[in-house]
């Protein structure tokens, strides 16, 4: 991947991560908003229902905005995982055959072989 394009990558995550903190402040400031008019104004908390829907938004927000990475993080970890795997000790990759054969044998018994 070329410095550029990683770059840019990079660049969009850390904006979506800017967006989503931002996003959680204008929340937090709200909320005591909301519960100060409450408290000034009537007996019943009101205040709770716009707190609790703007949070589920907030929540979706966050799960977006952190998937992705995880995602990202994710893929490349097995991806790492498999490349090592497919090595040997010299750094040479082996046969994909050889790799499945091994994996039937994985559940062999002793008892199988005499």
């Amino acid at each position: 991947m070329s410095s550029d394009k990683l770059y840019d990558q990079v660049r969009t995550r850390v904006k979506s991560r800017k967006k989503f903190y931002s996003h959680i402040l204008t929340w937090v400031i709200m909320s005591v908003f909301f519960i100060l008019i409450n408290l000034f104004t009537t007996d019943y908390f009101w205040a709770i229902f716009p707190i609790l829907a703007w949070g589920i938004g907030v929540a979706f927000h966050g799960i977006q905005v952190f998937s992705d990475e995880w995602e990202d993080q994710e893929v490349e970890r097995e991806y790492h995982r498999l490349k090592k795997r497919t090595m040997d000790f010299h750094g040479e990759e082996i046969d994909e055959d050889l790799i499945v054969n091994a994996e039937k044998r994985k559940d062999w018994r002793d008892q199988d072989f005499v």
